[in-house]
């Protein structure tokens, strides 16, 4: 482990790869990463099912940088656009970008994704996996570290980078997952991305002060098929007769922690297998 400017560098194993990651020594995300390399290897498996050599991906929230290097091996002629409102996360992205050789396929945006256009207060934590945009309800926000941060829309940003299509979606915002896609309505109708996106009923709860059922219901509104992801199981399809199973045992069984698929056709399933 090696120290630059304040930002540390370890290696890491992301999705088969051996990889090279940075992050700050009180950053606890970037300390217990092997943990989160897990979810890496889940969220590439979904992304191999639907992404072509030259696909483009859209990663929202993508913090220190492990999704983006669990994502490029799937692009080797694609485009990658990371969007990261943390300036120190940023920071720690690009390092990580540029130690595994990728700063030039990866575009980095700094910025907040949301349902207009502006400025607002983030919480950037010192635990990057919790920073957050700042809202009137937000649990103890009023003791929390505050900074100002840009905010975009989706449809802004893909209009602002020429994107002539959009063949996958990451969304990992905290609890502010709904407003990214409040944001990206023209770009959804236009490119039917798939949509990896966090439902976690306790940011939801914390950060937004927002019905975890509520959420879910808006969320199968907006798309056709949803699927959350079970391990290794086959992808569990989300509808009217098993949205209470799913809620119950997400609350209940999973810690507050699922990770759902959202589309506009079920065609990735098939092709679709566990990660590792």
């Amino acid at each position: 482990m090696s120290m630059v400017d304040g930002l540390q560098e370890r290696r890491l194993r992301i999705g088969g790869h051996d990889r090279q990651i940075a992050g700050f020594a009180d950053d606890s995300f970037f300390q217990h990463a092997e943990g989160h390399a897990a979810g890496m290897a889940e969220l590439a498996a979904v992304a191999a099912a639907v992404l072509p050599p030259d696909g483009v991906v859209l990663d929202v929230g993508a913090n220190i940088g492990l999704s983006a290097l669990a994502l490029a091996p799937l692009l080797p002629q694609g485009r990658l656009l990371a969007v990261e409102p943390s300036p120190r996360s940023a920071a720690a992205l690009r390092r990580s970008l540029a130690l595994n050789g990728l700063e030039s396929r990866v575009t980095v945006a700094e910025m907040a994704l949301g349902a207009a256009p502006g400025e607002a207060e983030f919480h950037d934590a010192g635990h990057s996996a919790g920073a957050h945009l700042l809202a009137p309800d937000t649990l103890g926000g009023a003791t929390l570290p505050k900074r100002r941060v840009r905010i975009h829309t989706v449809d802004a940003l893909a209009a602002e980078q020429g994107l002539d299509r959009l063949d996958f979606m990451k969304i990992d915002v905290e609890g502010f997952e709904t407003e990214v896609l409040d944001g990206a309505q023209a770009t959804l109708a236009r490119f039917h991305p798939l949509v990896f996106v966090e439902f976690n009923a306790w940011t939801l709860q914390c950060n937004r002060n927002a019905n975890p059922r509520a959420v879910l219901e808006d969320w199968l509104a907006r798309f056709p098929v949803a699927h959350v992801l079970r391990g290794a199981e086959p992808p569990l399809r989300i509808g009217p007769d098993t949205l209470l199973a799913v809620l119950h045992d997400h609350l209940v069984l999973r810690g507050c922690a699922d990770e759902l698929v959202l589309g506009f056709d079920a065609g990735w399933v098939e092709r679709w297998r566990p990660a590792g």
